[in-house]
């Protein structure tokens, strides 16, 4: 009986989402990556300082546009936890991006909705040891990915995004505030740091 009465409130539950899809205009995604490239350079050596590549996480948040029910407005933040190498030691340094742009459909297979998303905004790099200071610098992203409803307020996602980050030409990453060595001996190596990212997650609609 009791089980009974479980299925039939989620039942109820589901109804009112099922008949407001066109009302719901905030969605949240949540996903788990793996993102790799960047390369930076060792002063003293000439040497190319790759960030290792590993896990990340991204959510997004979105809203949905009014004119455009197919469009959404984007906030993307991404982290992920690297390190870099001196020849010394692997530095631990984390690297997140929050963008502001919007996704747009690319046709459609079924249920499943391919869209190219965009975005915006800034990069920042932290190293994780003592007193070492933080670089902030402006970054854009695009991603193409595939969103695949199992109800009306939940999809699975998954989508591939690149990163560009502007930098200055041998500027210092990571360096400490007390003018420590170390980390300051990696600088960029150009004028800009990609990375690119593969994802999957979930998206609740509200």
């Amino acid at each position: 009986m009791t089980r009974a009465l479980f299925f039939a409130a989620l039942l109820a539950t589901a109804a009112p989402f099922a008949q407001a899809a066109e009302n719901q205009r905030f969605q949240v995604g949540l996903h788990a990556g793996y993102r790799a490239g960047g390369s930076l350079e060792d002063v003293d050596t000439g040497d190319d300082r790759d960030l290792d590549e590993g896990e990340s996480f991204a959510v997004a948040l979105e809203l949905r546009h009014r004119e455009h029910p197919d469009r959404w407005f984007q906030l993307w933040y991404s982290r992920q936890s690297t390190a870099v190498e001196d020849t010394l030691v692997d530095h631990d340094v984390d690297i997140e991006y929050l963008h502001l742009g919007g996704t747009i459909p690319i046709g459609s297979y079924g249920k499943a909705q391919p869209y190219l998303s965009a975005g915006l905004g800034g990069t920042r790099f932290s190293a994780s040891g003592p007193e070492s200071d933080d670089e902030i610098r402006f970054s854009g992203s695009l991603a193409l990915g595939i969103a695949v409803p199992v109800a009306e307020n939940f999809a699975f996602r998954a989508e591939a995004r690149g990163y560009l980050t502007a930098v200055d030409s041998d500027s210092a990453f990571f360096c400490r505030s007390d003018g420590g060595e170390g980390l300051c001996r990696i600088v960029a190596s150009g004028s800009t740091i990609g990375q690119v990212e593969a994802l999957a997650g979930i998206v609740f609609r509200f």
